[in-house]
């Protein structure tokens, strides 16, 4: 068994990704002793291998891998980092919560749009592990389709009132993502709005968050209004664009 899992391992690393992912789902199957060599070996495989890998520790729900998926927060691969953070999180790793500080600072120094996957997977990962928490106020809240934990989903009709609310409380809306929930509760990613805004560092905050508040009101108006449609938001605070900022619980609940 050694022996079949160390060459399991080894094709992780192989050129092509249908080698590699069967090679994750075969890793997988054969449970948590493949941890250690894998864990041995993880930090040395291309960045397509290191994300069978990650896949491979979260499957597993094991935290020994915790200082490798720490180690690849400092990964050239911008997809790596994220999906790192993301299974740092979901392992409940909170030791990692410094390297998740100082991967979203280089984040933000790259001068990369705030609503880039990995600024998004770093951000939701320090929220999951009690290092931020982002603002809801009331009424948005209370507006929050009661069937949507763990994840805050929103009727669609009321999207038009959370963007404006949001803004109200100084939150600047990145953008939203629509979805159509099935009968038997799974949700199917029906797509995103058909424009794009950006966020200028440049600009007093005010002004950010009112530009992003019309262009995702805008963008809102194409939206179709089904009862069977449910959006999720995504919005920052201004110190999400600190460097070191400390990121201050104010959520409201």
């Amino acid at each position: 068994m050694e022996n079949e899992i160390a060459r399991r391992v080894a094709e992780l690393d192989a050129e092509s990704t249908e080698v590699a992912e069967e090679a994750q789902h075969t890793l997988i199957a054969l449970g948590p002793q493949v941890l250690e060599p894998l864990i041995a070996a993880a930090l040395a495989l291309n960045p397509f291998g290191q994300l069978c890998a990650i896949e491979v520790f979260t499957a597993l729900a094991d935290p020994r891998p915790a200082d490798v998926l720490i180690g690849m927060l400092s990964s050239e691969s911008a997809t790596v980092r994220q999906w790192a953070g993301e299974a740092l999180a979901e392992l409940g790793v909170r030791r990692a919560v410094p390297g998740l500080r100082q991967a979203y600072n280089a984040f933000l120094r790259s001068g990369e749009a705030p609503d880039e996957s990995e600024g998004e997977g770093l951000r939701r990962a320090l929220t999951e592990l009690g290092a931020r928490e982002s603002f809801l106020p009331p009424r948005s809240a209370a507006l929050r389709d009661p069937d949507g934990e763990p994840v805050d989903l929103w009727p669609v009709e009321h999207l038009p009132e959370v963007i404006r609310d949001l803004a109200d409380h100084g939150q600047a809306v990145l953008c939203f993502q629509i979805w159509e929930l099935r009968p038997d509760g799974r949700r199917f990613h029906v797509g995103r709005p058909g424009i794009d805004w950006e966020v200028d560092r440049d600009r007093p905050w005010p002004e950010t968050v009112v530009s992003c508040r019309d262009w995702a009101l805008l963008a809102a108006e194409a939206v179709d209004v089904a009862p069977d449609r449910v959006v999720t938001i995504s919005w920052i605070d201004a110190t999400d664009l600190r460097v070191d900022s400390p990121q201050v619980a104010r959520v409201v609940r």
